[in-house]
C-alpha cells in the first residue's frame, strides 16, 4: 500500500510540475490545482520525500525550531531548516525575493498585529493560506479569516498583586484615562491641579503590537461609545476634533470613541521603557502610586523568576485586548509545497491534534485555538482574558495614523 501511495503522489507531484504557469515574481512552481486542504499528513509525507530539497522555515519564535528537530525525527527522509527573523526582517525578506523571482521560504510562522502580513504579503500571493480541513473544523471561524492561526496570545495591562491584592484594579479601558478634565482637555483642573490617577509604562506604542491595539479600539467605536454611557451613565463628550490634522499620512475620523480615548491616553505623562522587562519592573516597584503597564503577556514570567508581584489585567469591557495570534503560511511559489503544508499538520497536531506538536507552544500567555486542545500554562482560560478576533484590513487603514498622531498628539502634553 505505500509503495502505491508512494507512486500515486509521484504522479502528481509529476504532473503538478508540468501543469505550473509562472506568476508575477517568485518561482514558477504552480500548486494550484492540487486539493492539498484535504491530504493526510502521510500522502504529504510521500510527496515532500519526492521534492527532495530542504524545507526551509521563516519564524520570529524559537519554538518553531523545537518543532523542526521533532518533526526531523518523525519524518527522517524529509529535511527542514529553521530561519530566526523578525516580523520587519521577514515582510523585507519575502518582498526581496519575490521582486527577485526566487523564493527561499517554504514555510513562515509570523505575527500579523498590524496586518501588514496580510494586506501587504497574502494578498498578493507572496503567502499564501493553507486550511487544512480536518484541523480547520477546530478552529473559530472568526480567527480563519486572515490565516490559519497557530496560537492565541495578546499583549495586556499589567498591575501590581501588592497594591491591588484584591484583583484587577481596572473593569474596562476608560478607566486607564481617569482623570480627564474636558473642559481643559487635559490632566489639569482649571487651577492647574494635576488629576491623573495612572501612572503608566509602556513600550513604543508605534510598534506593531501596541499601534494595532489602539486601532482595533477605533474599529470598535460604538462598542466604546457603548461602554462609556454604560459605565457613566451619560454620552461621551468628544473632545479631540479640533486636534486633528489629517494630511496623507494620517487621517483619523471625527465622532469615533476609539479615537477620543487615545486621545486622552496621548495627554498622560507616560513612561516609555526599552522592553517589556523594564514595563514589568516598574508596575512591581510601583514607586509613585496606582501603576499600570503595558506590554506583552509573556513578561508574566517574571513574577515566577523574579518574584515580581505583578499580574495580567484581564476582562476589560468591551474587550481586554485584540486576539494578536501567531499565523502560519506557506510561501507562494516555493519549492517546497507538501513538505511547507507537512510542517504545518505536523505542528497544528494533525488531524486529533495529538499527531505531531502542538503542545510545544504551549507557554504562558500562550492558548490553542483548537477547541479540542487545551493549553494549561497560562494558568486561566481565554475566555476569561476577553480577547477579540482582530480586523486586520480596518486595523490597517489606521496603523500609520496611530504612529502619526502619537507624535504629534504627545508633543503637545
Amino acid at each position: 500500500m505505500k509503495k502505491f501511495l508512494a507512486l500515486l503522489c509521484s504522479i502528481l507531484l509529476l504532473f503538478t510540475t508540468f501543469a505550473c504557469s509562472s506568476n508575477n515574481g517568485g518561482n514558477t512552481n504552480n500548486d494550484d490545482n492540487v486539493d492539498w486542504e484535504h491530504m493526510s499528513m502521510e500522502e504529504l509525507y510521500e510527496m515532500a520525500k519526492q521534492e527532495g530539497g530542504v524545507v526551509k522555515i521563516y519564524a520570529t519564535t524559537t519554538d518553531a525550531e523545537t518543532a523542526r528537530k521533532k518533526i526531523a525525527r518523525d519524518y527522517p527522509d524529509v529535511n527542514f531548516e529553521f530561519v530566526s527573523c523578525d516580523t520587519n526582517t521577514i515582510k523585507s525578506l519575502l518582498e526581496r525575493d519575490y521582486d527577485a523571482n526566487k523564493v527561499n521560504a517554504d514555510v513562515v510562522l509570523v505575527k500579523d498585529a498590524s496586518g501588514e502580513i496580510y494586506n501587504g504579503l497574502v494578498a498578493y500571493d507572496i503567502l499564501k493560506i493553507y486550511y487544512p480541513e480536518t484541523i480547520c473544523k477546530h478552529i473559530d471561524p472568526d480567527l480563519l479569516q486572515y490565516g490559519l492561526p497557530l496560537y492565541s496570545t495578546f499583549n495586556p495591562w499589567f498591575y501590581s498583586t501588592r497594591d491591588f491584592p484584591d484583583g484587577v484594579p481596572i473593569t474596562s479601558w476608560w478607566d486607564i484615562v481617569q482623570g480627564y478634565n474636558v473642559d481643559t482637555k487635559s490632566y489639569k483642573d482649571a487651577n492647574g491641579k494635576d488629576t491623573q490617577y495612572w501612572t503608566v509604562y509602556t513600550k513604543d506604542i508605534k510598534g506593531a503590537s501596541y499601534a494595532a491595539l489602539w486601532a482595533q479600539l477605533f474599529v470598535d467605536s460604538d462598542l466604546m461609545f457603548a461602554q462609556y454611557k454604560e459605565q457613566y451613565g451619560k454620552d461621551l463628550d468628544i473632545t479631540y476634533t479640533d486636534k486633528l490634522q489629517n494630511d496623507t499620512f494620517k487621517n483619523l475620523p471625527e465622532n469615533n470613541a476609539g479615537v477620543e480615548l487615545f486621545w486622552r491616553f496621548t495627554q498622560m505623562q507616560t513612561y516609555e521603557q526599552a522592553d517589556g522587562d523594564a514595563v514589568a519592573n516598574a508596575v512591581d516597584l510601583s514607586v509613585n502610586g496606582p501603576t499600570i503597564g503595558l506590554c506583552s503577556a509573556s513578561k508574566l514570567d517574571n513574577r515566577d523568576s523574579s518574584g515580581m508581584q505583578i499580574g495580567w489585567v484581564t476582562g476589560l469591557s468591551p474587550y481586554t485586548a485584540q486576539n494578536a495570534a501567531s499565523y502560519v503560511y506557506v510561501a507562494g511559489n516555493c519549492d517546497n509545497p507538501a513538505g511547507a503544508r507537512l510542517y504545518i499538520n505536523y505542528i497544528m497536531g494533525g488531524d486529533d491534534g495529538q499527531s505531531g506538536c502542538y503542545q510545544t507552544f504551549d507557554k504562558l500567555g500562550h492558548w490553542s485555538v483548537r477547541d479540542d486542545v487545551v493549553f494549561e500554562k497560562s494558568g486561566v482560560e481565554e475566555k476569561d482574558v476577553g480577547l477579540k478576533a482582530p480586523d486586520m484590513k480596518e486595523i490597517y487603514n489606521y496603523f500609520v495614523s496611530v504612529q502619526s498622531y502619537w507624535d504629534l498628539w504627545t508633543s503637545w502634553r
